[in-house]
């Protein structure tokens, strides 16, 4: 199994500049033009995809099961953050992170992201009968 090669207390940094595509007003006339929590998860969660996908095999895909987060502050578009994720726990195939955004003066936000590897193919399998059972076009 590919979580065995991934180990409790591994940890990743990285820095991102917010742009106005991040921004809360994207996704409501009424929010400010800041960067908005919705973004912000999934800077989040594509930082822990990415320290898990090395270890993964070929067939393998990881996916949220479950996201929390605090947001604490808000920043403007151009903000560039430090992002750090350390893995927190392995439980079989989920990977449970700790997640946390600073901008050098304040952490923006923190929380936590559980992942879970999935195999691939049976996943897609997965998803082609909920098409056809949902009467969706293919």
């Amino acid at each position: 199994m590919t979580v065995k090669r991934l180990e409790k207390g591994m940890v990743s940094r990285r820095e991102f500049e917010t742009d106005s595509s991040m921004a809360a007003d994207r996704f409501h006339e009424r929010s400010p033009v800041v960067l908005s929590t919705a973004s912000l998860i999934g800077i989040m969660q594509t930082a822990c995809a990415e320290v898990m996908s090395p270890f993964l095999a070929a067939d393998e895909m990881v996916v949220s099961v479950r996201v929390e987060i605090n947001h604490f502050g808000a920043v403007p578009a151009g903000t560039r953050l430090s992002l750090q994720t350390e893995i927190a726990d392995i439980s079989g195939r989920q990977v449970s992170f700790k997640v946390e955004a600073s901008d050098g003066r304040q952490t923006i936000a923190s929380g936590k992201n559980d992942m879970f590897i999935i195999d691939r193919q049976r996943f897609e399998s997965g998803i082609e009968r909920y098409k056809n059972q949902s009467g969706r076009v293919q």
